[in-house]
């Protein structure tokens, strides 16, 4: 009897282990980078919710091996909200159990997810499969779809999920953040001097909806004075001003000098030249680029930067995609285009591992020393050239050889952010007309970048595309991602971001080396388990051997 407690009183243990495991929660994070654990800012907003909060997780099913461990990882993440908060439920949905493919992929779609498709090679046949790496919030009347895959351009299939996965936990709480979201800052968006049109930044201002109140600001009203507009912006947290093509009167930059020095932040993306888009792409092919005159020179100059009236030409560049007539085929061919240039922004809160930005026509912004300081956001390459102005662009030069040799000057600037206390720009100067509280000193915040373009999404049969997605090439760019960024941290939301800067480290497995060693490490993994086999069993042999004999 007595061979039996020692196993007896080992599964008793057990048992009351698994059982205590049900009702007390405890996990010791060992890793270096602090991976699996939640990071305080999501501890405060869980503990705060009072409502049941529901999440209903559609990457689920019969998933490819590839995404097993994201799944695995989205799991743990989740069982880990819900031991904070027992008011979060979660759901897992096989969307393919609803119908056919087909019928699931469009009913999917009216609810703006797109599947994601994946191929694999199992036993020499591919394999197509469709997964939803998707899930949606629910709180109150409230519902956030969340994308939980994150994409870059150029990534493969590991790289795509080990940034995923970096990014859980900000993309899960951002949209927590949004269904209990109840004060929103407001932002206005100026309509007049030519501004974008509303169609080409409608993906931007969409993604800023759940967090801000939205308004369009006609800086050019005549039904109101100077004084009106003023008082009227100051009811704004911040100001975009996206492509402006006509120049800004004394009491236009008087009322955005006051605004500013008043608490205002301003997000500026303007064109050092301008250029006809439409002459390029009719059947000439061909127009000039103009330097811009938006009568900001010492609006600039006073922040400490200068908007050059150049076109950066950049080695490093998306693709522009040409008809090529072939007999009676016409043929659509990329081209590398060098006026379109990809930067990878720097690594500050706003732009860390983000992914690559596509400017178009952009020119350079340099700096003037100052009392401001000014944070580098975004830049070119380090091959770059600017050509003489005015500037003629035809479309055929794509498709002329590029000569590296000539892309001898440096990294050219694209984005600056501007900030510190300093005078007004109408210190000591007439003022265009008199208001009751005039600040002569205030504190300045703004966001610079020498690309109008940046905000403009594309546009399919009158429907606006994603912003940062080639319809021609099919490529994705971070241009949203990045600007959003932007936009949060000027207007204070840094909370927003702090997520992101969560350091992670992965080791991975270098393939290469595993499939040139494939079969020396199947026999060696073989023999090591055999040979532990053998051990254990010899160990055990050696212990019952001792208890006969006692």
């Amino acid at each position: 009897m007595r061979h039996f407690k020692k196993p007896f009183l080992l599964l008793l243990i057990l048992i009351l282990i698994v059982g205590l495991s049900r009702n007390f929660f405890l996990q010791i994070d060992l890793t270096y980078d602090k991976r699996n654990s939640l990071s305080k800012s999501t501890l405060t907003q869980i503990k705060e919710l009072k409502d049941p909060l529901r999440i209903d997780v559609f990457l689920s099913g019969d998933l490819p091996s590839t995404y097993l461990h994201f799944r695995n990882e989205i799991d743990a993440l989740l069982s880990h909200l819900k031991y904070h908060n027992n008011n979060i439920l979660i759901n897992y949905n096989d969307p393919f159990k609803l119908g056919e493919p087909g019928d699931v992929v469009k009913e999917m779609q009216k609810y703006g997810m797109q599947p994601e498709i994946v191929f694999e090679n199992i036993n020499g046949n591919r394999k197509e499969s469709f997964i939803y790496p998707w899930l949606m919030i629910n709180y109150g009347n409230r519902s956030e779809l969340v994308q939980l895959l994150q994409k870059q351009l150029g990534d493969t299939e590991n790289e795509k999920i080990i940034r995923s996965v970096k990014q859980l936990e900000y993309q899960i709480m951002d949209g927590i953040h949004k269904v209990r979201l109840k004060e929103k800052k407001s932002i206005a968006v100026l309509s007049s001097h030519k501004t974008s049109e509303n169609i080409k930044i409608t993906d931007l201002l969409q993604n800023l909806k759940p967090y801000y109140n939205l308004a369009a600001f006609n800086l050019k009203n005549s039904e109101l004075s100077s004084k009106e507009s003023l008082k009227n912006l100051n009811r704004f947290d911040l100001l975009i001003i996206s492509n402006a093509k006509k120049p800004f009167s004394q009491n236009e930059k008087y009322i955005l000098d006051q605004y500013g020095l008043a608490g205002g932040k301003l997000l500026w993306m303007l064109n050092g030249m301008a250029i006809n888009r439409d002459s390029l792409f009719n059947q000439s092919g061909m127009t000039y680029g103009f330097p811009q005159e938006l009568n900001l020179n010492d609006y600039f100059f006073h922040k400490g930067v200068r908007l050059q009236k150049t076109l950066v030409q950049d080695l490093y560049c998306a693709p522009i995609v040409l008809a090529s007539n072939n007999e009676n085929q016409t043929q659509y061919l990329p081209y590398p285009w060098v006026y379109y240039p990809i930067s990878e922004p720097e690594s500050t809160m706003i732009g860390k591992e983000i992914g690559p930005v596509l400017s178009k026509f952009a020119s350079s912004i340099d700096t003037i020393s100052n009392t401001l300081s000014k944070t580098l956001l975004l830049k070119s390459s380090d091959f770059t050239k600017t050509p003489m102005v005015p500037t003629l662009i035809k479309l055929e030069q794509a498709t002329e050889k590029i000569k590296p040799d000539n892309f001898n000057e440096t990294s050219k600037a694209f984005g600056y952010q501007i900030q510190g206390r300093q005078n007004s720009l109408f210190y000591n100067r007439i003022k265009p007309f008199e208001i009751e509280e005039h600040l002569n000193v205030g504190e300045t915040n703004i966001i610079l970048f020498s690309d109008g373009n940046l905000a403009e999404n594309q546009i399919e049969k009158g429907n606006p595309l994603t912003l940062g997605y080639d319809k021609w090439t099919n490529n994705f760019y971070a241009n949203r991602r990045f600007l959003m960024n932007s936009i949060h941290f000027l207007i204070g939301n840094e909370e927003r971001l702090t997520l992101r800067e969560k350091f992670w480290k992965f080791a991975l497995l270098d393939s290469e080396k595993l499939e040139k060693n494939a079969t020396f490490l199947k026999w060696l993994i073989l023999l090591v388990s055999i040979a532990i086999g053998i051990v254990l069993s010899l160990i055990n042999k050696a212990v019952r051997s001792k208890h006969l004999l006692s």
